[in-house]
């Protein structure tokens, strides 16, 4: 019984990860097909946070050294420079 508990959350684990990809992806397209205000630009980026630490709520810091840099550099491209309010928070 074991064997197919460890399965399951290798198969959920992996499903997660799939998700991610396929989030992150439609998240990069969305920014690169439109047009946002700084304002707009830290919300998107608040909320899709927020949804990708629902799924992986102990991955904060792994989201913010791939994704949240990610999604910020090509805000950048686009002339956006977007400095979250979580990233002048010192952490301990």
């Amino acid at each position: 019984m074991k064997d197919i508990t460890m399965k399951d959350e290798y198969l959920s684990e992996d499903i997660k990860m799939k998700w991610l990809k396929i989030y992150s992806d439609k998240v990069v397209k969305h920014i690169m097909n439109n047009d946002f205000t700084e304002a707009e630009a830290i919300l998107f980026l608040e909320n899709v946070k927020k949804k990708i630490l629902n799924k992986f709520p102990e991955k904060e810091k792994q989201y913010e050294l791939i994704y949240g840099r990610r999604f910020k550099r090509i805000f950048s491209k686009k002339g956006i420079f977007v400095e979250l309010y979580q990233d002048k928070i010192p952490r301990n």
